[in-house]
């Protein structure tokens, strides 16, 4: 039996004990191993939910983001955004249609690159010099389609979380109508006035005027047998019957119209009247061309005060083309926002009535007045006939106006309240 050393023995347990140290050593980082692959899994699970989250806030915000330019794309005012450099960021679809450009095509730009003319440039710089207080002006511009809008511009600046600008947004906000309707206002007032002053004018002429025809009528009964001056006498009394006739015409003017509540089909008495009705000759030369609705057009109207208003229009309409042409009659319904007597807000159904002529139009100097009493371009006439239209279409609630086209048609447009069971008192 081999007998071992001492110095063999020695190195044996020495080998043991560093194969029991490297044991343990193998244990401990299989320990540390199994800990680490529990803490990956820990790692994997919280960057699967982190990004669960943040996807979500990506979708979320994504969601808040289209929201919004929903809102922007939807607001009937026009947006235009500058930052601090001048580049534009924003530039809405209103913004777009109001200018005639496309919005796309105006990003990145400047205000002086995308408008040829200094549009909204010069109230960017007038905010920088007003301390930053929002600031606005009106003005007129030409649309795509060659319409002149009247829209108005405010300044204001964009600011960040901690106050500082960062940028300008323009607000446009078209106008057109509430001007149209301040003109109105304004129209109506105007000749209020003029129907008070008129109607004092003509008693005091018409007293003296009868005075005049009396003392005529006895000089003709003292001039029997002297012809020649007879007829100056009786031209004297044709002048006074004359100028009676115009002032019985301006007290209709002055006259407060009370159109009676009744149902008036509209496309009745437009048809009557291009028949033949109130004496209405069209030329041969003129063609006509009715495009009536085909719905029923029945209007909360006085049928014997229309009867002033249409026959007069087309009767003009008529006169504007001695030389041939085209009358066009529309009537169409068209839905007009209306605050009742307890001033409720509500759409009120109205029939359109639309009397357009291509007699060559109106200059816009003339357009201006034709609604005026005595105001007329032609060489007979005494210019009441629009002025009285206007007062009895008042007197119906509704609107008259004229819209031309010049060089080419002038429009007359009304619109009076349709027969509504739900507004109209039984």
């Amino acid at each position: 039996m081999t007998k071992i050393s001492k110095e063999n023995k020695s190195d044996i347990e020495a080998l043991i004990k560093n194969m029991e140290a490297f044991n343990g050593v193998t244990e401990q980082l299989q320990r540390s191993y199994d800990d680490l692959q529990v803490r990956v899994k820990q790692l994997d699970l919280e960057l699967e939910s982190k990004n669960t989250e943040l996807e979500k806030n990506l979708v979320e915000k994504e969601e808040v983001k289209n929201y919004l330019n929903d809102i922007l794309e939807s607001l009937t005012n026009g947006v235009i955004v500058v930052d601090r450099g001048g580049s534009i960021t924003t530039f809405n679809k209103t913004a777009g249609t109001l200018t005639g450009l496309k919005p796309q095509s105006c990003l990145a730009k400047t205000l002086k690159e995308v408008f040829p003319f200094d549009l909204f440039e010069n109230m960017v710089t007038r905010l920088e010099k007003n301390r930053g207080e929002t600031i606005s002006r009106d003005q007129d511009i030409t649309t795509p389609d060659k319409k002149i809008i009247h829209i108005r511009v405010s300044a204001s600046r964009v600011l960040d979380n901690h106050g500082g600008q960062i940028g300008t947004v323009l607000i446009l906000q078209d106008r057109t109508d509430l001007r149209r309707l301040e003109e109105l206002a304004h129209r109506n007032q105007r000749l209020r006035e003029m129907g008070e002053m008129a109607a004092g004018i003509a008693h005091e002429i018409r007293n003296p005027l009868a005075s005049i025809e009396l003392f005529a009528s006895l000089l003709k009964k003292d001039l029997e047998g002297e012809y020649e001056k007879a007829k100056l006498v009786q031209h004297i009394r044709a002048g006074v019957k004359n100028m009676d006739r115009i002032i019985s015409t301006l007290l209709l003017f002055a006259k407060s119209s009370q159109p009676s509540r009744q149902q008036c089909d509209i496309n009745l008495l437009m048809s009557q009247l291009m028949d033949g009705l109130d004496d209405v000759k069209v030329p041969e030369n003129i063609k006509v061309r009715r495009d009536f609705g085909k719905e029923e057009m029945m209007a909360n109207g006085d049928r014997e005060l229309l009867r002033q208003v249409f026959p007069n229009l087309i009767r003009n309409a008529i006169q504007a083309m001695p030389e041939g042409g085209e009358l066009h009659i529309q009537t169409r319904k068209a839905l007009i926002p209306v605050r009742d007597n307890d001033g409720v807000a509500a759409d009120r159904k109205f029939i359109a009535v639309t009397i357009t002529d291509t007699g060559g139009g109106i200059s816009p100097d003339d357009l201006e007045k034709v609604f005026n009493p005595f105001f007329t371009t032609k060489d007979k006439g005494t210019g009441l006939g629009l002025a009285i239209s206007h007062n009895i279409i008042k007197a119906h609630q509704g609107t008259i106006e004229a819209v031309c086209e010049e060089g080419k048609s002038t429009s007359f447009k009304i619109k009076i309240p349709c027969w509504d069971e739900d507004f109209d008192e039984k």
